[in-house]
Protein backbone atom coordinates (compact mmCIF):
# COMPACT_ATOMS: atom_id res chain seq x y z
CA UNK A 1 0.00 0.00 0.00
CA UNK A 2 2.67 2.20 0.93
CA UNK A 3 4.31 1.89 -2.27
CA UNK A 4 1.31 2.67 -4.35
CA UNK A 5 0.80 6.09 -2.40
CA UNK A 6 4.43 6.49 -3.34
CA UNK A 7 4.36 5.98 -6.46
CA UNK A 8 1.24 8.39 -6.75
CA UNK A 9 3.02 10.98 -5.24
CA UNK A 10 5.17 10.52 -7.79
CA UNK A 11 2.58 10.84 -10.68
CA UNK A 12 0.51 13.90 -9.26
CA UNK A 13 4.03 15.62 -8.91
CA UNK A 14 4.72 14.98 -12.71
CA UNK A 15 0.97 16.34 -13.55
CA UNK A 16 1.39 19.14 -11.63
CA UNK A 17 4.79 20.31 -13.12
CA UNK A 18 3.04 19.53 -16.84
CA UNK A 19 0.33 21.67 -16.04
CA UNK A 20 2.87 24.31 -14.92
CA UNK A 21 3.77 24.74 -18.81
CA UNK A 22 2.43 27.84 -20.12
CA UNK A 23 1.30 27.26 -24.05
CA UNK A 24 2.73 30.22 -25.80
CA UNK A 25 4.16 28.78 -28.81
CA UNK A 26 7.78 27.85 -29.99
CA UNK A 27 9.34 30.13 -32.19
CA UNK A 28 7.98 32.52 -34.50
CA UNK A 29 5.11 30.08 -35.63
CA UNK A 30 3.85 30.77 -32.44
CA UNK A 31 3.78 34.64 -32.98
CA UNK A 32 2.00 33.93 -36.77
CA UNK A 33 0.03 31.72 -35.80
CA UNK A 34 -3.24 31.29 -32.82
CA UNK A 35 -4.24 33.53 -30.31
CA UNK A 36 -0.60 35.39 -30.16
CA UNK A 37 -1.32 36.45 -33.69
CA UNK A 38 -4.57 38.21 -32.47
CA UNK A 39 -2.03 40.57 -30.68
CA UNK A 40 -0.72 42.31 -34.03
CA UNK A 41 2.94 42.59 -32.71
CA UNK A 42 5.52 45.11 -34.01
CA UNK A 43 8.62 43.65 -34.71
CA UNK A 44 10.30 45.25 -31.93
CA UNK A 45 7.37 43.61 -29.76
CA UNK A 46 8.14 40.10 -31.37
CA UNK A 47 11.82 40.49 -30.43
CA UNK A 48 11.13 41.52 -27.30
CA UNK A 49 8.11 38.20 -27.01
CA UNK A 50 11.18 35.96 -28.38
CA UNK A 51 13.80 36.92 -26.02
CA UNK A 52 11.55 36.34 -23.01
CA UNK A 53 9.82 32.77 -24.32
CA UNK A 54 14.02 31.97 -24.80
CA UNK A 55 14.86 33.33 -21.52
CA UNK A 56 11.95 30.84 -19.56
CA UNK A 57 12.68 27.82 -21.88
CA UNK A 58 16.32 28.34 -20.56
CA UNK A 59 15.32 28.47 -17.17
CA UNK A 60 12.27 25.40 -17.63
CA UNK A 61 15.17 23.18 -18.67
CA UNK A 62 17.27 23.62 -15.38
CA UNK A 63 14.05 23.36 -13.31
CA UNK A 64 12.98 20.36 -14.82
CA UNK A 65 16.25 18.46 -15.48
CA UNK A 66 16.58 18.46 -11.34
CA UNK A 67 12.79 17.60 -11.33
CA UNK A 68 13.85 14.31 -13.52
CA UNK A 69 16.65 13.62 -11.56
CA UNK A 70 14.99 13.99 -8.66
CA UNK A 71 12.59 11.43 -9.53
CA UNK A 72 14.89 9.25 -10.25
CA UNK A 73 16.64 9.24 -7.21
CA UNK A 74 13.05 8.48 -5.49
CA UNK A 75 12.67 5.81 -7.86
CA UNK A 76 16.43 4.13 -6.44
CA UNK A 77 15.27 5.24 -3.09
CA UNK A 78 11.98 2.81 -3.17
CA UNK A 79 13.99 0.07 -4.80
CA UNK A 80 16.56 -0.17 -1.82
CA UNK A 81 15.47 -3.54 0.56
CA UNK A 82 14.55 -0.45 3.51
CA UNK A 83 13.38 2.49 2.51
CA UNK A 84 14.61 5.81 3.60
CA UNK A 85 12.02 7.77 4.55
CA UNK A 86 13.42 10.72 5.28
CA UNK A 87 15.36 10.88 1.62
CA UNK A 88 12.19 9.97 0.18
CA UNK A 89 10.55 12.85 1.97
CA UNK A 90 13.48 14.90 1.18
CA UNK A 91 13.31 14.72 -2.52
CA UNK A 92 9.66 15.05 -2.40
CA UNK A 93 10.11 18.40 -0.42
CA UNK A 94 12.48 19.55 -3.35
CA UNK A 95 10.78 18.73 -6.37
CA UNK A 96 7.48 20.34 -4.48
CA UNK A 97 9.80 23.46 -4.52
CA UNK A 98 11.01 22.87 -7.97
CA UNK A 99 7.35 23.01 -9.48
CA UNK A 100 6.70 26.10 -7.03
CA UNK A 101 9.53 28.11 -8.60
CA UNK A 102 8.59 26.48 -12.52
CA UNK A 103 4.63 28.45 -11.71
CA UNK A 104 6.34 31.39 -10.24
CA UNK A 105 8.79 31.43 -13.46
CA UNK A 106 5.55 31.10 -15.87
CA UNK A 107 3.77 33.75 -14.15
CA UNK A 108 7.12 36.38 -14.72
CA UNK A 109 7.16 35.33 -17.83
CA UNK A 110 3.63 36.31 -18.65
CA UNK A 111 3.84 39.56 -16.69
CA UNK A 112 7.57 40.30 -18.82
CA UNK A 113 5.06 40.10 -21.83
CA UNK A 114 2.10 41.85 -20.30
CA UNK A 115 4.41 44.82 -20.43
CA UNK A 116 5.45 45.02 -23.47
CA UNK A 117 2.02 45.74 -24.90
CA UNK A 118 0.07 48.60 -25.70
CA UNK A 119 -3.35 49.04 -24.08
CA UNK A 120 -5.83 47.04 -26.70
CA UNK A 121 -3.08 44.21 -26.85
CA UNK A 122 -3.27 43.64 -23.00
CA UNK A 123 -7.35 42.99 -23.28
CA UNK A 124 -6.28 40.34 -26.37
CA UNK A 125 -3.49 38.46 -23.85
CA UNK A 126 -6.04 38.73 -20.79
CA UNK A 127 -8.72 36.85 -22.77
CA UNK A 128 -6.02 34.52 -24.16
CA UNK A 129 -4.85 33.76 -20.34
CA UNK A 130 -7.68 33.52 -19.19
CA UNK A 131 -9.07 30.68 -22.13
CA UNK A 132 -4.96 28.89 -21.93
CA UNK A 133 -5.97 29.09 -17.62
CA UNK A 134 -9.82 27.17 -18.70
CA UNK A 135 -8.03 24.39 -21.03
CA UNK A 136 -5.26 23.29 -18.28
CA UNK A 137 -7.83 22.99 -15.71
CA UNK A 138 -10.33 20.96 -18.39
CA UNK A 139 -6.60 18.63 -18.65
CA UNK A 140 -6.13 18.70 -15.18
CA UNK A 141 -9.38 17.11 -13.82
CA UNK A 142 -9.41 14.99 -16.91
CA UNK A 143 -5.73 13.79 -15.89
CA UNK A 144 -7.34 13.17 -12.07
CA UNK A 145 -10.24 11.45 -13.45
CA UNK A 146 -7.79 8.90 -15.05
CA UNK A 147 -5.56 8.58 -12.46
CA UNK A 148 -8.48 7.75 -10.10
CA UNK A 149 -9.75 5.63 -12.58
CA UNK A 150 -6.15 3.30 -12.92
CA UNK A 151 -6.36 3.21 -8.94
CA UNK A 152 -9.39 1.43 -8.99
CA UNK A 153 -8.80 -0.62 -11.18
CA UNK A 154 -4.93 -1.71 -11.02
CA UNK A 155 -4.90 -4.15 -13.68
CA UNK A 156 -4.94 -1.24 -16.45
CA UNK A 157 -2.06 0.10 -14.72
CA UNK A 158 -0.06 -3.45 -15.57
CA UNK A 159 1.62 -3.61 -19.28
Amino acid sequence: MKNVKLILVIVLLTLISISAQPGLGNGMQGLKHGPIAKLNLTPEQEKQFMDINLEHQEKMIDVKAQIEKNQVEMKKVMAEKNIDEKKLFDLTDANSKLQAQMKNFAVKKWLDIYKILDDEQKVTWKKHAAMFQARMKGLKNSMKAKIGERIRSPRKMQR
